[in-house]
Order: structure tokens, then C-alpha cells, then sequence
């Protein structure tokens, strides 16, 4: 610093070679400055906590699927519609979160947006194929079992690139707005 403020060794073209830099207080900063950026407003943490909450409900909805199928051999099918509106509403909770995204937030986040739309992406493959399956007569317990497991593992994942989003934006996972 004493470099710049006396013009450099003496030579009004300045110093020949760079002052050196200290790595960790600008990446401190850059890190600083990416946490801002990326900040949930109150109103996404709110958005947030939906999302997760219906995403856990979902889950909630096949693992009781999973345990009915191991136990039952008469099979409800509207347990499995109401098992797709459930993560219809995941989904769409989701899709909320995610439109309230900044800009900038957009930027900051997008290997994780990206990976998140992936997740949503096989989501809603396992929700049709079950749905299709569904409806088939008679029903394939087995098959709409491996199906129930399938979506529930498709809903693990989504959840999990969820909470990450959240932990970037500096949502804890047990936050509560009230």
C-alpha cells in the first residue's frame, strides 16, 4: 500500500512489478458479498418453508405407500392420486420458490438451480409413470410398489437439492417464520 500512495519506487509510470495481494481478505469479501447477494428476502423464506413443507409431505405420503404395499394386498388407488396431488403441490410450491428468485440469485445459484431442475425433471417422470400405472386394471402391486419406491427415491433427491438451495441463501433448515 505504501507503493501506491508514494506513486511507486520513485517512477511516475508506477511500480514495475504488482504490489502483492493478500488472497484472504478479498476472497473474504468476494464470499461476503456472494452471501449477500444470495440472501433470502423474508418473503422467500416463507416460500422456502412451503416448498420444503409439501415436499415433506410428499415423502410422508409414499413411504406410507411403501409400508401399505408390503401389508396389503388390496390396493387403494386413490392413495396413489392423492400421492401425484401431493407432489403436484411439491412441485408447484417449488416452481413459486424459484420465480422469486433475484437475479442475481439466479446467477449465484445456478449450478444448483440446475441440478434442482433436474431432480424436478425425474420427479415428474416417476409421478406420470405411476399415475399411468395406476390406472391400469387390474393393478400390478409389485410393479406400482418398485414404482412407489422409484418416486420416493426421485423425492429424496428433490428434497435434497432443495435443503442445498436453502443453505446457500442462508435458510436454516429448521426456520420458521411466524
Amino acid at each position: 500500500m505504501l507503493l501506491a500512495q508514494h506513486g511507486g519506487r520513485g517512477t511516475s509510470a508506477g511500480p514495475t512489478t504488482p504490489a502483492p495481494s493478500n488472497p484472504t481478505p478479498n476472497s473474504d469479501i468476494s464470499d461476503f458479498n456472494r452471501a449477500v447477494a444470495l440472501q433470502a428476502t423474508p418473503d422467500q423464506i416463507a416460500q422456502f418453508q412451503r416448498s420444503t413443507k409439501s415436499t415433506e409431505t410428499a415423502r410422508k405420503d409414499a413411504q406410507s405407500l411403501i409400508q401399505l404395499s408390503q401389508n396389503a394386498s388390496n390396493h387403494d388407488s386413490s392413495r396413489y392420486a392423492d400421492l401425484n396431488d401431493a407432489i403436484d403441490d411439491a412441485r408447484t410450491n417449488n416452481l413459486q420458490f424459484m420465480r422469486s428468485l433475484s437475479a442475481s440469485q439466479q446467477s449465484g445459484l445456478k449450478p444448483q438451480t440446475k441440478r434442482l431442475a433436474k431432480a424436478d425433471a425425474d420427479l415428474s417422470k416417476q409421478s406420470k409413470a405411476l399415475a399411468h400405472e395406476s390406472e391400469q386394471r387390474p393393478i400390478d402391486t409389485k410393479k406400482i410398489a418398485g414404482l412407489v419406491e422409484k418416486l420416493d427415491n426421485a423425492l429424496s433427491a428433490f428434497q435434497s437439492e432443495q435443503t442445498d438451495i436453502g443453505k446457500e441463501m442462508g435458510i436454516q433448515s429448521g426456520e420458521h417464520t411466524q
